[in-house]
């Protein structure tokens, strides 16, 4: 009996925990719409197509849209398995149990946008190594060595990929 009733709370906590981040994904997508415009360009797609200005318009949409998707799932499923609905409790709760887990997502938000606001200042290669660096260390990745080897090699397949492959000018 006790262990079901642990079962059953770890469960809304988990629902509760997706509620979250759910709202951390609309929000973020919501502030690109209005944060991310490169070079003010026209967001109107005009006879070319989707373009530098237009694509993260696109994807703001559309991360708007999953996120929101989300945002009524977990709602509906958290509706169907509470039987007392204690929402500050249960908000308090979630965030004391996740709270590495949020740092980590607000960490990586983060680590993307000043990737974004630097890109054109750092060479690109070196950026994407310290950016891959970096994002090790938020996650607990702790063996230095392997983390500079993995971070340089990623910065330099990133770069080749980019430049060579796909002949995108960075």
């Amino acid at each position: 009996m006790l262990a079901n009733d642990t079962e059953k709370k770890e469960k809304k906590t988990d629902y509760f925990k997706d509620i979250l981040i759910a709202l951390m994904v609309l929000v973020i997508s919501i502030g690109c719409f209005f944060t991310y415009n490169p070079a003010d360009a026209p967001l109107d797609m005009g006879s070319d197509g989707m373009n530098f200005a237009t694509y993260p318009l696109g994807v703001a949409s559309f991360l708007t849209v999953l996120g929101l998707l989300y945002l009524v799932i977990s709602i509906k499923k958290y509706l169907s398995s509470s039987d007392h609905f204690d929402f500050y409790n249960q908000l308090s709760q979630a965030i004391k149990d996740n709270k590495s887990l949020y740092f980590k997502r607000l960490g990586t938000v983060v680590l993307l946008i000043l990737f974004a606001i630097i890109l054109g200042e750092i060479n690109f290669m070196l950026l994407t190594s310290i950016f891959l660096f970096f994002g090790f260390y938020l996650y607990d990745r702790r063996d230095y060595i392997f983390m500079i080897i993995l971070s340089l090699l990623g910065g330099g397949f990133s770069y080749g990929l980019f430049v060579y492959f796909l002949k995108l000018p960075l």
